[in-house]
């Protein structure tokens, strides 16, 4: 055979394995999907058949930034969002690829979700059947930056993937992922490892120094720290990289004649510190969550402590009031009304122009059993004292009529002299447990120490709330904090007189019933610590501050 006969037929043969690779569809080079269709629409549960670049998929759900971006994971306009209710719980490639060598892919847990997971499923007849392939990966809380799964395939032939989520609880929308960035090479070809960092993704309170490698031999690293992707035109890595402030690190690594490696993004996160809680509400984005951590060290008071779904805690000091929610369960110990803490890492999160943070770690306790003396303010001056504890005298319940009752999480409207009708309301608390003055008749009138909030989307004006039914009196018929029987305070003793015998009920700043006897006809006396007091006397009581 001649050379020009070789040729001829090696041409022939090139086109046939281009018009086979057009007809079928097929890609036999490296496959890349980032699921950034821009006519696709956000999808629910239902499912939907979508062409992108690399091929038709198959999917139940996709998602793309709306107004609470910090719930998705994605990596420019849209990613795939991953559930495990029954039958609903993949996503497939709905075309073959002619040779796979590494599959790899993003994956980060939605929102403060964790314990999701996930298997791989091979098919090698066009979707007829499955074989799952690897073992199956859980996907940890989020921490800042997407993680990649790897998996070398090795295959010499025709090829799709399936994704499945694998519910240890049957029929489980909880526990979601996102997936983004979805890569096979060919069969084949080597990929270069993706750089490893010595310090990992994580909220550090020191500066770092961060060495990258690559298990490569002779790989290239590049990496950028001003949040573009990195390319072969970025900062070449020599030497460790000295990190003083909060910064991303986006690198990836290049070798000749192999598959450049898939990007790793390495977060350190050092925190901006101040020792006053106002200045939490100076670094509140102009919606969502400031992903940047910030470190409280100064010392605050716990006025309100509730565990739900999740740890709810509202602290004061003598700047401001912040409210914390540990929708990550973060904080592993439990603290009390009166306790002292700080070092607080914490981002914060705005809600109805009002911060709430999410805490990265404990608290450090500095005492336990404080006094907390809530200032006296009127309704008027509410919209400056949210997430913190007040008193309010003389304040009127609008819709008292001596049967109506307390409910849970319902509005009330209520007035005093500084605003005679008002949009602000008495509500019982969201979220939280109900407190022991549910199902009890709504007072007409009364002093009460109450929380001041506005930590819910749906209430948008400040509310306030009492912690507790001896913060309302609501077991009084008698007017509270009138002078009764005589009552004197005496360094810290109680001083009264009673004609006959009475029950006598003491309780702390927090509600709990710290005495509790019957008097005797003529002088009576409480010895007590120093703090703020609920005195019941028979069908009377008062307030007391020793």
């Amino acid at each position: 055979m001649n050379k020009s006969t070789q040729h001829l037929r090696f041409r022939m043969g090139a086109l046939l394995a281009l018009a086979f690779v057009l007809v079928t569809g097929l890609n036999a080079t490296t496959l890349f999907e980032n699921f950034d269709n821009p006519s696709v629409a956000s999808t629910t549960n239902n499912g939907a058949t979508i062409t992108y670049s690399s091929g038709i998929w198959f999917t139940y759900g996709i998602t793309k930034p709306t107004t609470a971006t910090e719930n998705d994971r994605i990596n420019g306009v849209y990613s795939i969002r991953m559930r495990g209710l029954d039958g609903k719980n993949s996503m497939y490639m709905m075309f073959d690829k002619a040779g796979a060598g590494i599959l790899s892919f993003k994956y980060g847990s939605y929102s403060n979700h964790s314990n999701g997971e996930f298997a791989i499923y091979k098919s090698t007849n066009q979707g007829s059947t499955w074989e799952v392939i690897g073992t199956p990966v859980t996907t940890p809380k989020w921490s800042g930056a997407f993680l990649t799964y790897s998996l070398p395939v090795n295959y010499n032939g025709n090829i799709r993937f399936k994704i499945v989520v694998t519910c240890r609880t049957p029929n489980n929308a909880n526990e979601q992922f996102n997936i983004d960035d979805f890569m096979i090479t060919d069969y084949g070809t080597e990929q270069v490892s993706m750089p490893t960092s010595s310090v990992s993704t994580g909220v550090y309170e020191t500066a770092q120094s961060v060495t990258l490698t690559s298990t490569t031999a002779g790989a290239t690293i590049f990496y950028t720290t001003d949040g573009t992707a990195p390319t072969t035109s970025s900062l070449v890595y020599t030497a460790p990289i000295n990190v003083t402030t909060t910064t991303k690190i986006r690198t990836i690594a290049v070798a000749s004649g192999k598959v450049d490696s898939r990007e790793e993004v390495i977060i350190i996160n050092i925190p901006e510190t101040f020792n006053n809680i106002a200045e939490f509400y100076t670094k509140m984005a102009t919606s969502g969550t400031n992903f940047i951590y910030f470190k409280y060290t100064g010392e605050a008071l716990v006025t309100a402590s509730y565990i739900a779904t999740y740890k709810t805690l509202f602290l004061q000091d003598n700047t401001a009031g912040i409210l914390i929610n540990d929708v990550n369960r973060n904080l592993l110990n439990t603290l009390n009304v009166g306790d002292k803490v700080t070092k607080i890492i914490a981002q914060v999160n705005r809600i109805n122009d009002s911060p709430q943070l999410y805490p990265n770690t404990d608290f450090t306790l500095v005492s336990t059993g404080n006094t907390i003396v809530p200032p006296l303010i009127t309704l008027a001056d509410i919209p400056n004292r949210i997430n913190q504890l007040v008193q309010i005298n003389d304040l009127f319940f609008d819709e008292a009529n001596s049967t109506k009752t307390f409910g849970p999480n319902t509005p009330y409207i209520i007035h005093d002299a500084s605003l005679a009708s008002t949009t602000t309301t008495f509500r019982t608390p969201s979220g939280m447990p109900n407190p022991d003055y549910i199902n009890t008749i709504i007072p007409a009138k009364r002093n009460v120490i109450c929380l001041v909030a506005k930590n819910s989307t749906s209430v948008t004006t400040p509310v306030i709330f009492a912690r507790n039914a001896a913060e309302l009196d609501l077991n009084i018929s008698g007017v509270r904090s009138q002078i009764i029987n005589n009552l004197t305070v005496s360094g810290e003793t109680l001083l009264f007189e009673t004609q006959t015998p009475e029950t006598v009920r003491v309780y702390n700043y927090i509600g709990q019933q710290v005495k509790s006897f019957v008097s005797v006809a003529g002088s009576n006396r409480v010895e007590l610590t120093k703090g703020i007091y609920i005195i019941h006397i028979g069908n009377k009581a008062a307030k007391v501050m020793l």
